[in-house]
């Protein structure tokens, strides 16, 4: 995420009282008086209690056992009809790799959506209804206080290891028609492909509308729109919704310019 919409979202974690301590490698954990000491090398905080939080790895200790070939993160790999390396095997869930819609290649994004789809297709395989699936975009979003926080795509890092040329743009809009009352800031980073004017990715921050908006660029990426094609959408208008520009046509204007198709 662009350091514009990081900012905003450390803004608000500490502006609801929560004190961010970025940069330190914790040493141990520790008991101390009665509560705990959390140690880094250089600082030491208390604490009556310490949620470690390291994010999820797959469960395929079973398939590696059963000899099933495993890939990105030791996922489980399938083909886009869930079929494992054993033909009268399949896989589906946060266990499973997935194909990256706009790269190609695999990758593995536990949500929830992936994992419910991909079942849905392994029971009509099994059934003998050929299902096959595009693949995931990476769509996701989380709340932070009165914040949202919301995903699609590549990042800029991200497209330039998959061997893109990103260009990017970053916007502030608002979530209404300016004058309309409870209108507030919306932040919308979008990325594009040189070469090709491709839609990489995009991400959005901001109290109300990005939730729901990133929907909108999600679509374009499963359909390997343009920027200049994206650009060219037909968004819904009302103010209590949103400018008559909608801010990711806004962003797709702008990052045009750069893409030099604008």
């Amino acid at each position: 995420m662009a350091d514009e919409l990081s900012d905003r979202v450390q803004k608000e974690v500490e502006s609801n009282g929560v004190k961010l301590y970025m940069g330190h490698s914790v040493q141990k954990i520790e008991p101390a008086n009665g509560s705990l000491s959390v140690v880094c090398e250089n600082l030491t905080l208390e604490a009556d209690m310490v949620i470690v939080a390291i994010g999820i790895t797959p469960n395929s200790e079973l398939a590696v056992q059963a000899g099933l070939t495993t890939g990105i993160k030791k996922a489980i790999a399938v083909d886009r009809q869930m079929k494992t390396s054993d033909d009268n095997i399949y896989a589906a869930g946060d266990c499973a790799d997935a194909y990256h819609v706009v790269t190609g290649e695999k990758t593995w994004i536990p949500l929830a959506l992936v994992a419910n789809r991909a079942g849905w297709a392994v029971a009509d395989n099994v059934c003998g209804i050929p299902t096959a699936l595009d693949g995931v975009a990476g769509t996701a979003v989380f709340k932070v206080f009165d914040l949202e926080v919301a995903r699609t795509g590549l990042t800029v890092a991200e497209a330039e290891k998959a061997g893109f040329d990103p260009v990017s743009e970053i916007i502030k809009s608002r979530s209404r028609a300016h004058a309309h009352p409870g209108s507030t800031p919306i932040h919308v980073h979008m990325i594009g492909d040189r070469k090709t004017g491709w839609l990489l990715g995009a991400q959005m921050v901001g109290r109300e509308g990005a939730a729901h908006r990133i929907n909108a660029a999600a679509v374009a990426l499963h359909n390997q729109m343009t920027v200049e094609r994206f650009s060219q959408t037909d968004l819904a208008y009302a103010p209590p919704f949103g400018p008559v520009w909608d801010p990711l046509l806004t962003a797709a204007n702008q990052l045009l310019k750069k893409l030099g198709r604008g």
